[in-house]
């Protein structure tokens, strides 16, 4: 019965990621295909002649290298800013107790209640009035603004597993509150500010809405929005779309291998004491 259980358990998990990667190889393998392997009638699993051609056609024919910076200055800020603004605002949810304190951390959860179609308009007419309109600093601010409440109710519950008596005992010892937080409080929540920062750095990479909207032009542009550029009025470039999409999963691989326990470890905290 048990052998049994573990055939039917092996053969249930192959068909399931049978199905979920043959997306992310389909992608890979059109990558390495030339022209008249993509418009072929018949599809080609295995490239014949596998070429790195188109990896290097995005970057010489198209401005994918400024996409490429576009998309890590507008990623690194963001969350750089998500950690700062992020980090101070859960450690004061945590540790003061003040009037409307529950009512305000229900209010930033509200702010990303509202579907991110529905606020294109007032954030389109917010960045031209500020005159930032194309800019990177605009997708920092708008991206940091999605995030930046997923972060803050992550690290309460980080901060809240700190006992308030190591604040205490480091305020004795002649520490400030701020010097308490940057020296206790905030070396002892790495796991769940790590775990909220990989997250929202996924997710702003990801981006795809606000930067349509909002950066029309290479100057501001990001990796998911530039891989528009290969639809053309009567062809799609498959192959280099491909390529491009396989450069813009690199990070997510990366973070997903190198951090794996900092998600879990940020995501199961949350759950359990947010």
């Amino acid at each position: 019965m048990k052998t049994r259980n573990k055939i039917v358990a092996v053969l249930v998990l192959v068909i399931y990621f049978t199905i979920n990667l043959f997306p992310v190889y389909w992608i890979l393998v059109t990558s390495l295909k030339t022209n008249e392997e993509v418009y072929t009638p018949k599809p080609v699993f295995i490239p014949k002649n596998p070429t790195f051609d188109n990896y290097v056609s995005i970057y010489t024919t198209r401005p994918y290298m400024q996409y490429t910076w576009n998309t890590i200055a507008i990623a690194v800020g963001a969350t750089a800013a998500c950690i700062l603004f992020g980090s101070i605002a859960a450690y004061g949810f945590s540790r003061f107790k003040f009037s409307g304190n529950r009512v305000l951390r229900y209010i930033f959860l509200a702010s990303r209640v509202f579907p991110p179609i529905s606020l294109i308009t007032p954030l389109f007419m917010i960045v031209g009035w500020i005159g930032l309109y194309n800019t990177i600093t605009a997708q920092i601010i708008v991206n940091t603004y999605m995030w930046l409440p997923f972060f803050i109710w992550i690290n309460i519950s980080f901060f809240d597993s700190i006992p308030k008596e190591l604040d205490q005992a480091a305020q004795i010892d002649g520490c400030t509150r701020m010097q308490s937080f940057f020296r206790v409080a905030l070396p002892l929540s790495i796991p769940g500010i790590a775990a909220s920062s990989i997250i929202a750095f996924l997710g702003t990479w990801n981006e795809f809405l606000y930067n349509l909207i909002l950066a029309p032009t290479k100057n501001a542009k990001n990796l998911s929005v530039g891989a528009s550029d290969f639809i053309a009025d009567m062809f799609v470039s498959w192959n280099e779309m491909s390529a491009g999409a396989i450069i813009a999963c690199i990070p997510a691989f990366l973070f997903v291998i190198f951090f794996q326990k900092y998600i879990v470890t940020g995501l199961t905290s949350g759950a359990v004491k947010g």
